[in-house]
């Protein structure tokens, strides 16, 4: 597909996720110059990054001028500031722009989905980048914990990804990787310190990939500046990835991808597996979103779900109710949702099995069930679960498609084309079938492995 847009380049929303200080303003201006710096060599780049925006350009020299002046990196972002970049090719004819983009550089205590700005960001973005201190990961273990958050936030964003089936590329960018030892022992390292949240962006079928950022400060002629390596690759990759993504080149952000995914949702089945998706996400914000979603109170009672965000002391209550009752059905879903809501997903299991047992005529309970086997890497029960539907129900096309997938997944892609088929066949409309081959596709094309940039 043409990573072209035209006479018409879009412009592109890119969101930035990273903790205080993690490095995400020195990044960018990192970026920015090692791009113009390979561009203005005797072996231009096929693309780099320029700024036409006065204040954008402003900002960047700011924090070159503070290093030359101080020898130090700047503190840490105080206020949101909006960069608008274009990325650029040379062409046989001239320099060509294919698409400008606007970078979000927040406060990283700003970077939470119960702040309603953050969440107006995420819902306006079309991919994200996501900051990871490499050497605090390695060197100091509380800081593991203090970014769990964090690495919640960014696989309740893919698992809403992977649900909708949505284009929305991720970078992971490793900052500070100047301060490790060179080489795949480094990377290595960092890989095993975050492999739970690598291995939840593999089961969510993630399109991400992992960067590794030096940006030291150097003398050059007496004067301190930044040397980057390795920064720039990020960003074109996220945004190469947005150029030739159709949902992209029609103008559409995430809240419009989601609200057309979850319109797609009806057509495929006769009931909706999760109540009000595109409107709980779109008026009450993403975490309605990805935990009431998750409520399961809504199914069968006409009761107003439970605050997503339970206090302590009522959690615990629940808890002394499951250990005379392991079956009281409120205490169950009560605890579920909040195991769903902090990301403990493997905590969740147990609970929702005991809830379909329970509810065992409720499909759309087993295919909650189903999703968070995948989430959790268990794909034979995942799969088994799809089966059980397909015994109630086999023309559901959502079942179907979703043994597929694990299908072609596990190798045995002449069952899974088999499985699309049918899903194609039995599916009502046009647009659900062009859905199911782009699904189809996606799974069945021989997928080459998750690939690394180094320094």
């Amino acid at each position: 597909m043409s990573l072209l847009f035209g006479d018409d380049p879009k412009t592109l929303n890119l969101l930035s996720i990273g903790e205080r200080g993690v490095g995400k303003t020195v990044f960018l201006v990192g970026s920015y110059t090692e791009s113009n710096h390979r561009y203005e060599g005797d072996q231009p780049q096929k693309r780099w990054f320029d700024c036409d925006d006065h204040d954008a350009h402003k900002n960047i020299q700011g924090v070159l001028n503070y290093i030359a002046q101080t020898g130090h990196y700047p503190p840490p972002t105080m206020k949101i500031a909006d960069f608008t970049f274009s990325l650029k090719q040379k062409r046989l004819w001239g320099t060509q722009t294919l698409c400008h983009f606007r970078w979000w550089d927040m406060p990283g205590e700003i970077c939470d989905l119960n702040n309603r700005q953050f969440q107006s960001m995420v819902l306006s973005s079309q991919g994200c980048c996501v900051f990871i201190n490499a050497y605090s990961l390695i060197h100091e273990p509380a800081y593991l914990e203090s970014v769990k958050d964090m690495i919640e936030l960014v696989t309740a964003i893919a698992s809403l990804i992977k649900h909708h089936n949505l284009q929305y590329p991720m970078a992971l960018i490793f900052t500070q990787c100047d301060r490790l030892e060179a080489g795949p022992l480094g990377q290595l390292q960092i890989e095993k310190c975050l492999e739970p949240l690598i291995i939840r962006l593999e089961n969510a079928r993630t399109n991400y990939r992992r960067f590794y950022s030096s940006i030291p400060i150097v003398r050059i002629d007496g004067t301190p500046v930044l040397r980057a390596s390795g920064s720039a690759d990020g960003l074109v990759w996220v945004t190469s990835e947005l150029c030739k993504a159709r949902s992209v080149q029609s103008g559409q952000d995430l809240a419009t991808s989601l609200s057309q995914s979850t319109s797609l949702d009806h057509q495929f089945v006769p009931t909706v597996r999760r109540p009000g998706f595109a409107l709980g996400l779109i008026s009450a914000g993403v975490v309605g979103f990805l935990t009431v979603g998750f409520a399961l109170t809504s199914l069968w009672s006409t009761q107003p779900p439970q605050q997503a965000q339970a206090t302590q002391r009522t959690l615990q209550d629940h808890h002394n109710v499951l250990t005379r009752d392991p079956n009281n059905l409120d205490s169950l879903i009560s605890v579920y949702d909040h195991y769903v809501e902090v990301g403990q997903l493997a905590k969740a299991v147990p609970l929702l099995e005991k809830i379909v047992a329970q509810k065992p005529t409720h499909l759309d309970l087993k295919f909650n069930l189903a999703d968070l086997y995948e989430l959790t890497g268990e794909k034979q029960k995942a799969e088994a679960t799809y089966d059980g539907i397909l015994t109630a129900q086999p023309q559901d096309v959502k079942a179907i498609v979703g043994k597929a997938i694990l299908r072609g997944e596990a190798g045995d892609l002449s069952t899974a084309q088999s499985l699309f088929q049918q899903a194609e066949n039995i599916a009502a409309t046009q647009e659900a079938k062009g859905k199911i081959k782009e699904i189809a596709a996606q799974t069945l094309q021989t997928q080459a492995p998750v690939n690394t940039t180094t320094e």
